[in-house]
């Protein structure tokens, strides 16, 4: 019985082994997946505020043009 035994544990040993070879893998999948992602997102967050910031001196830029050719206005009061 003991021989039976004794297999059955190496097998189940092996088993073990396996599952966490498997484990292990599946853990460092996760992990570059995550890490890919969080890669991603650094990147689409920079390029969103580099927009917004260019969008906005762009803005500025007009409006300041905007201002510069206006003319200015005679007092109202002096005929």
């Amino acid at each position: 019985m003991t021989v039976s035994r004794s297999k059955a544990e190496e097998r189940y040993a092996e088993i073990q082994k396996r599952e966490r070879g498997i484990r292990q893998e599946l853990d460092n999948a996760t992990r570059l997946r995550l890490e890919k992602t969080a890669k991603l997102r650094q990147l689409r967050l920079a390029k969103e505020a580099e927009d917004a910031a260019a969008k906005q001196a762009a803005k500025d830029i007009k409006t300041a043009g905007k201002s510069a050719f206006k003319k200015p206005r005679a007092p109202s009061g002096t005929p």
